[in-house]
């Protein structure tokens, strides 16, 4: 019996040991430690690896009522609602669909400034790095906002590739947008931080920082090809070549604005197909009846059609007009997908 016990309890402590010391975005990696989360201490600074990852408790708080950071993975981008609108909005990476992302529902609370970036263990495309300290080479770039024990919002290195699929599963932003993010969060969930303390938490440093906001914020990632903003309806390009039947989610967001869907020809929907295929397109609302596809371009004009270029290291205000396309198609597609190229993952979680 005592045998048993001391082998469990040698399994268990091998177990949490996997727990500390884990940075890396792997949604595999993140089962290993499901459900053990040893807790962050709030306002620490650390200077060492040794101690920079212990994975924080989730936060069991009052959340923020209407409040939510929502991000669509097939749009590219990261949304912050209040009171119903957008208020900002940011181009993002989500994960390859060899690491995709995880829809779900998360709550958002311990922020880290100036983060270590750790190997995560049993990870191929980690294999032989070394741990990063603070820095301009780091792969967690200058704030990271835990989703959940291995899955996090952070900055990056690579902030050419944002807008289109390519981490292992978190969610990238260029530094700038993470840093005014990560202020605007503190600024709703926690108000007794005072505009000083958060400059000097977003400077650039050789020591991590941790802070926990008083407040949880609700955040949502979706899985949409089809959205309706106002008059106008927003296509994306089916990134994770998942099941989604394209016409039909179009329908589903028509209909919620009143239109009859049988009044959508099949032109109409092929254009739209096109737009979504191409990285994305905005449309009005009264012109999708009377939509016909674009002829076939030159091979030499082949490209994205963008309608919107996302901005790069800067927030920038939610479009009325256009949404960004974060990613190049031909347009050709299948007759009933919006699927784009997947970018595959790099070096960076």
């Amino acid at each position: 019996m005592w045998s048993r016990a001391r082998s469990l309890g040698l399994l268990l402590l091998s177990t949490a040991s996997l727990s500390i010391g884990l940075s890396g975005c792997d949604a595999a990696a993140e089962t290993a430690v499901n459900g053990l989360r040893p807790s962050a201490v709030p306002g620490i600074e650390r200077g060492d690896s040794a101690a920079a990852d212990t994975v924080p408790a989730k936060p069991k708080r009052e959340i923020v009522p209407d409040v939510e950071v929502v991000v669509n993975i097939p749009s590219g981008r990261l949304e912050l609602w209040e009171a119903g609108s957008v208020v900002q909005t940011y181009p993002v990476s989500v994960g390859s669909a060899r690491y995709a992302t995880p829809v779900g529902e998360y709550l958002l609370a311990t922020v880290i400034w100036n983060p270590w970036w750790n190997p995560p263990p049993g990870s191929g495309w980690a294999r032989n790095r070394k741990p990063e300290p603070p820095g301009p080479r780091n792969p967690m770039g200058r704030v990271k906002l835990h989703m959940d024990e291995l899955i996090y919002i952070h900055g990056t290195t690579s902030e050419g590739r944002l807008g289109a699929p390519a981490s292992h599963g978190c969610i990238r932003m260029s530094n700038a947008d993470v840093v005014d993010l990560a202020k605007r969060l503190h600024r709703i969930a926690a108000p007794g931080v005072d505009s000083a303390e958060l400059e000097r938490l977003a400077r650039p440093g050789k020591n991590e920082r941790h802070t926990v906001m008083a407040r949880s914020i609700r955040m949502r990632v979706t899985y949409q090809v089809a959205s309706l903003r106002g008059d106008r309806l927003h296509v994306y390009p089916n990134v994770y070549g998942r099941d989604v039947t394209f016409a039909a989610a179009v329908k589903r967001e028509l209909a919620r604005a009143g239109m009859d869907t049988a009044q959508v020809p099949s032109l109409a929907m092929a254009r739209l197909r096109q737009g979504a295929a191409r990285g994305g397109a905005s449309f009005a609302l009264a012109d999708i009846p009377h939509l016909r596809p674009e002829p076939p371009r030159p091979a030499a004009e082949s490209g994205p059609a963008l309608l919107g270029t996302p901005t790069v290291g800067a927030a920038t205000q939610l479009a009325n007009t256009s949404e960004p396309a974060p990613a190049a198609q031909d347009p050709a597609a299948p007759a009933d997908s919006a699927a784009a190229p997947v970018a595959e993952a790099d070096d960076e979680p």
